[in-house]
């Protein structure tokens, strides 16, 4: 007996796929006050596909248009908090099945759409601007370390350079300088005087900072263009990867010191470094080796300081990001499902004030629960106005085409239909599908069990 049930059940179901839906047209009439919870109980049902009354106005000149633009700043803000939250690699916590969903917002249900769209709207402005202060907070935080750990690269770079680089091409200079002395008598005539005076003109002015990797080849050939190679340049590489504080990035930098002897010039390097978004930093003399070891110092203190406030900011950032992971998906499914009611609203009529009037087409089984939630959300609220759903001539010859599935056949459908939706009450090549294309794949691949 429970075979032939079970069977029996079987062959109603693809005899209802075989054929589409009989649709019935219907006109309602309803009062403003409960139209948006008529709406939500006939979204729950599933049954009913209105028709555009107003086809003359524009999105923009619809009734409810103020009310869709409210549901499209919520989903911004939404998108907002899924994007900081795919920064922390946190996961959006699934708010379970869409028919729980629905049906716990059913139960649970008090409050008027305006008075939806307003709880949200100041819940999600309030977390918003938390977000938002934590991130220019965290930007301005990134832009201070940043600086901080430049500079004290560039400090201990440059001193490296001027402890070990500069003497041994100072000596190779004056090597050189004495081989010319050898070769050339005429150099022997100037005083001690002179040549002490000659040599303070030959001191070199510098300009240290940091550029990116990326742009080192072409603003060192920049520079050898703009200056006719009338300066000495040299690099050092920040082994640790600096984070951009605007696109969160990690980039890799290096260090730079330009030496010059020339004003124009250092115009022109000073145009160079910011056209490049190079960062320049002043540095005390070399030689005075105090103020430098007592400006690392300070420095080295003021990093990290800057980083336990930084880490420190982070970690609010996290935990405010966990919480809306938490409900992120709850809020969008809420949204979207007013976004929708608001839709349909906007494709009613106001012929007299206070009511709506929509038309669509509804299953022909599913009239009667039509009727009764149009009535049960009037009679919730309290109107002393009925309602009004009744049956009318089908402006259209051809209604819309709807077959019921289930989790096994929504997916034959679903291809069928990429290749085209029958005709009303037309045959369904779903139901063939279903039997011919597993078959067919293996088939095709040569392969049973692929």
């Amino acid at each position: 007996k429970n075979f032939r049930r079970t069977t029996n059940f079987v062959l109603v179901i693809m005899a209802r796929w075989f054929r589409s839906e009989e649709m019935e047209y219907i006109s309602m009439i309803v009062n403003e006050d409960a139209a948006h919870d008529c709406l939500a109980d006939l979204g729950n049902l599933s049954v009913v596909q209105f028709t555009d009354l107003n086809p003359d106005l524009t999105p923009f000149q619809r009734r409810y248009v103020s009310y869709v633009r409210r549901c499209d700043e919520l989903e911004r803000k939404l998108r907002f908090f899924m994007h900081e939250i795919e920064l922390f690699d946190l996961e959006v916590k699934p708010a379970g099945q869409p028919q729980e969903f629905l049906d716990v917002a059913a139960l649970g249900k008090k409050e008027t759409g305006a008075q939806i769209l307003e709880a949200m709207e100041t819940e999600l402005e309030e977390y918003e601007n938390q977000l938002k202060e934590l991130n220019g907070y965290n930007e301005k935080l990134t832009g201070e370390y940043n600086a901080k750990v430049e500079l004290q690269e560039v400090l201990e770079k440059a001193r490296r350079f001027f402890m070990t680089d500069a003497p041994r091409l100072a000596v190779s200079e004056l090597s050189t300088k004495s081989d010319r002395k050898g070769d050339d008598k005429e150099e022997a005539l100037i005083d001690e005087e002179g040549g002490a005076q000659n040599d303070m003109d030959m001191r070199f002015s510098s300009i240290t900072g940091v550029v990116s990797e990326d742009e080192k080849t072409r603003f060192e050939r920049m520079i050898f263009r703009a200056t006719r190679g009338n300066c000495y340049i040299r690099f050092a590489p920040i082994k640790q990867p600096i984070i951009c504080p605007k696109t969160k990035a990690l980039e890799h930098k290096c260090v730079f010191i330009i030496f010059y002897k020339s004003l124009t010039i250092e115009k022109k390097l000073q145009k160079i470094c910011d056209a490049f978004e190079a960062n320049r930093y002043s540095l005390p003399d070399m030689d005075d080796s105090p103020a430098v070891d007592n400006m690392l110092t300070e420095n080295a203190q003021e990093l990290v300081d800057s980083r336990t406030v930084l880490l420190k900011n982070q970690d609010t950032r996290f935990r405010l990001c966990k919480m809306l992971s938490e409900n992120t998906e709850r809020w969008l499914w809420k949204v979207l499902r007013e976004k929708a009611i608001y839709h349909s609203l906007n494709q009613f009529k106001s012929d007299v004030q206070g009511m709506l009037r929509g038309e669509g087409w509804v299953l022909s089984h599913a009239y009667e629960d039509v009727l009764d939630t149009v009535n049960k959300a009037h009679a919730n609220m309290g109107l002393e106005i009925p309602s009004l759903v009744d049956r009318v001539p089908k402006p259209w010859p051809t209604p819309p085409t709807h077959f019921t599935t289930n989790k096994f056949t929504y997916g034959y459908q679903e291809f069928v239909n990429t290749y085209g939706i029958p005709r009303y009450r037309e045959a369904n090549p779903a139901l063939f599908t279903a039997a011919t294309f597993p078959f067919l794949f293996g088939v095709m691949y040569g392969d049973i069990g692929h």
